[in-house]
């Protein structure tokens, strides 16, 4: 995905700045997002990603609204042209250095916050609305809350916001927040499934999950993605891992239907840690802000937050 945007992207850089209206008052025709060109004397992959990062609204912030087309248009940008431009700057965002990163988001937000304070808040609600879609969505494939932090700060510094608007941002903040890569994955009580019938241990996920590498897999009975993620991380790398004792898989489960959670266990390698959250604490979201299931997490040895809701995909990239 990443080489892909990033090929897309110098593509469509050597094109020159797009257009605005030539004539207001006739109207005009819907343009494409204005794409920037890389200076020639800029050959390195990553100076190139932080470049275009820092320069990407440069030409859509130049363009004037053209009023007759407003309502299919962002500022004279047909609404494809618009989100598709969005959603590549998320992926660069995510290639980009978090300096760049950091600073490009601060300073669109900015510009957005001057369009809207002076009477043009459609590009800002748009850009809110794009970046929600794309880096927080559960099923987005490119989410990225890491990534999203940014656009959440951003939000949470505007004035064309009221305190009201930002309360559901204020959340999503708290929840991007969580575990953060990094730093060490927050602690929890579980009761493991230990025997049968019915036999249990109760352990910790700092105390009693040792290795290498501990892969935190939260899933559900009966739930087809994550039987889907449960073969992935069988036939991978992943399962070699965990059979020779690098890597400590803990399969969680954090909702009440223990009869289906017992027929489950069947399924999953005995050398796995099959676990149930007992407390029903990691549900509320003030843990491990679980949105979505299935969710995975690597952490290292030290428990730190190597990868947090990666795809399965993600996760065995890690390792190759």
């Amino acid at each position: 995905m990443r080489k892909l945007i990033y090929a897309l992207l110098l593509a469509a850089a050597v094109m020159q700045l797009g257009q605005g209206c030539a004539n207001k008052d006739k109207g005009c025709d819907p343009v494409k997002f204005p794409q920037v060109q890389i200076p020639s004397y800029i050959t390195d992959r990553q100076q190139a990603v932080n470049y275009l990062v820092r320069h990407y609204w440069n030409g859509f912030l130049k363009l004037e609204a053209c009023p007759k087309i407003v309502e299919s248009t962002i500022n004279g940008v047909d609404s494809l042209s618009f989100d598709q431009a969005v959603g590549n700057y998320a992926g660069l965002l995510a290639m980009a250095d978090a300096k760049s990163a950091g600073m490009s988001v601060e300073q669109l937000f900015e510009n957005l916050d001057s369009l809207a304070l002076h009477g043009n808040r459609r590009p800002l609600m748009a850009v809110i609305d794009r970046a929600e879609y794309y880096l927080y969505n559960p099923n987005s494939p490119m989410l990225n809350e890491e990534v999203y932090l940014n656009f959440l700060n951003g939000i949470l510094s505007l004035e064309a916001l009221t305190q009201t608007d930002k309360m559901q941002y204020e959340y999503q903040h708290k929840i991007c927040s969580l575990n953060r890569v990094g730093t060490p994955a927050a602690d929890f009580e579980f009761r493991q499934l230990a025997g049968m019938p019915h036999k249990y241990a109760d352990k910790t996920l700092y105390k009693d999950v040792k290795g290498e590498y501990t892969l935190l897999f939260f899933n559900n009975p009966d739930c087809g993605s994550c039987a889907d993620i449960l073969a992935a991380i069988k036939g991978s790398i992943l399962g070699a891992m965990a059979q020779q004792g690098d890597l400590a898989v803990l399969a969680m489960y954090i909702d009440e239907d223990l009869e289906a959670w017992y027929r489950n266990r069947e399924k999953f390698p005995q050398e796995w840690i099959y676990a149930h959250d007992h407390n029903l604490v990691l549900r509320d979201n003030n843990i491990y802000g679980l949105r979505a299931i299935p969710s995975l997490y690597l952490l290292d040895k030290e428990k730190k937050v190597l990868l947090k809701d990666a795809t399965v995909d993600k996760v065995i990239e890690y390792f190759l």
